[in-house]
């Protein structure tokens, strides 16, 4: 039998056979879902936070509370419209043309799922429920120090309801207004932001009636907002860009960050074996039977069988889940989402990212870790190679943003980003000869690593050995 193959069996039977294995087998899945939804469903079922409105002009808090309001139509309308785009495009002109004549916010989400329940039954099943994210209610008190009790918590309101945050408008000696926060969520200034725009609008008013113009005419002003649509030239259909069209970058940035997490952690379980068995004397056992290159080839297939079973079942579960969603959500927005990772360009970018980063990388950590003699040695010695190696990361959000862009044509083929890089371009339409070519090029560069990798680990390891035996002779002669 091969001893490649025997190395490679033991490395795998290390790790397979353990009880922790099979754990991160099952729960890994549960874990990754709970971090993509829970935010999402969290965000949903946080009620809306409570402001009070406090200010020396009643006029003052009508317009803050009308900006409110305005914001929380508008928020509706675009998660109505986004649905549409995805589910419906053939309804979205008479949806929210019956949105904007409803008199109100909840009379405009009926009247849309009315017109979506009218043409399209099975669309309606999926129609969202927006809700506001704030809700403003009477000030308790008539100053903002009185209400310091019900924003930190001793009192609630009279609805049992805990208040939020405080917003105190008041005028200075020139007339201007200047706008207080009162809230213990420090971090937190959007209701300050959506203040501030009503005062100035409030402001513009004043201004323009001081001139003896109308103070509609501020609101005729600030109504002026032009259409944004944006198309894609390479189509020829004539239609706008939709999230169907942006769905794959979308699983493209997704697909990256997990290549990256599985190749650095799958690298780090080799540097840590090879560090565990060299100061245990393993290796020095090991290397009597099988040579360096055949040892380090034979761990990297070991460990990287180890990936292959992981992928396996993930893949055997996230592929039929994404599929089932694909075909039962069609158009909506999960479907579509679910559709972008199935695409084939992004699956075969992703099989030849995962395997040609992970023998590189792969590699060397090994390389690395035979260098070293504890594992304190070796986190000194992997600090700034990991500032290196993390470099591909930070080139991801400008890739996404222009993915032909220069810098990232180029960094694109440099084999320690191209995994990644190339992950993140495919949906820009990478062409299947640039991707065969950046998969020749990284496998040219694994051999070379593997052979330069065989060359540290010998003198790493074997050397080593060999000089520790030579001293134990010399002890006992």
């Amino acid at each position: 039998m091969s001893p490649i193959f025997l190395v490679a069996r033991r490395d795998y039977m290390a790790y397979a056979g353990s009880w922790g294995f099979w754990l991160s087998l099952l729960t890994a899945p549960l874990i990754i879902a709970v971090l993509l939804f829970a935010p999402i469903f969290l965000a949903r079922a946080e009620p809306p936070r409570v402001l009070a409105i406090v200010a020396e002009r009643a006029s003052d808090v009508a317009a803050v509370e009308a900006a409110f309001a305005r914001n929380a139509l508008r928020d509706a309308r675009g998660e109505i419209r986004g649905y549409l785009a995805a589910a419906a495009p053939d309804l979205e002109a008479p949806v929210i043309e019956a949105f904007d004549a409803a008199p109100d916010r909840q009379a405009a989400i009926a009247a849309a799922r009315a017109v979506v329940a009218e043409r399209a039954p099975n669309a309606v099943r999926a129609f969202p429920s927006p809700s506001p994210r704030y809700q403003i209610v009477a000030a308790p008190a008539p100053q903002i120090q009185a209400l310091t009790p019900y924003l930190d918590g001793t009192r609630t309101l009279a609805s049992g309801a805990s208040l939020y945050g405080a917003l105190n408008i008041r005028r200075d000696e020139a007339g201007a207004p200047v706008i207080e926060y009162w809230s213990t969520a420090l971090n937190h200034d959007e209701p300050t932001n959506v203040a501030h725009r009503a005062m100035r609008l409030e402001m513009q008013r004043e201004a323009l009636a001081a001139q003896g113009l109308p103070p509609s005419e501020a609101e005729r002003l600030q109504g002026f907002d032009p259409q944004i649509v944006q198309f894609d030239p390479r189509t020829t259909t004539g239609e706008s860009v939709t999230l169907r069209e942006r769905a794959p970058f979308y699983a493209a940035l997704a697909l990256a960050f997990i290549l990256w997490s599985v190749v650095f952690s799958v690298a780090n379980m080799l540097l840590n074996g090879v560090i565990e068995e060299k100061s245990n004397k393993i290796l020095d056992t090991l290397l009597t039977s099988v040579s360096p290159l055949q040892m380090l080839i034979g761990k990297l297939l070991g460990v990287a069988a180890v990936s292959v079973t992981l992928f396996l079942f993930w893949g055997a579960l996230g592929g039929t889940l994404l599929t089932m969603a694909a075909d039962r959500a069609g158009d909506s927005i999960l479907g579509q989402i679910a559709a972008a990772f199935l695409e084939p360009r992004l699956l075969v970018a992703f099989v030849v990212g995962f395997v040609a980063g992970y023998i590189m990388y792969g590699a060397i950590f090994l390389a690395l870790g035979s260098l070293c003699e504890s594992l304190q040695e070796a986190q000194t010695l992997l600090g700034p190679v990991a500032l290196v190696l993390a470099m591909p990361m930070m080139l991801i959000t400008p890739a996404l943003d222009n993915p032909n862009a220069p810098i990232i044509e180029t960094a694109s083929w440099i084999p320690l980003f191209t995994p990644f890089l190339l992950l993140v371009r495919a949906p820009s339409g990478l062409s299947w000869i640039e991707i065969a070519g950046m998969g020749a090029m990284m496998i040219a560069t694994v051999v070379l690593l593997l052979w330069l990798a065989s060359l540290v680990f010998k003198a790493g390891v074997v050397d080593q050995v060999s000089l520790s035996s030579l001293r134990g002779r010399k002890a006992k002669g």
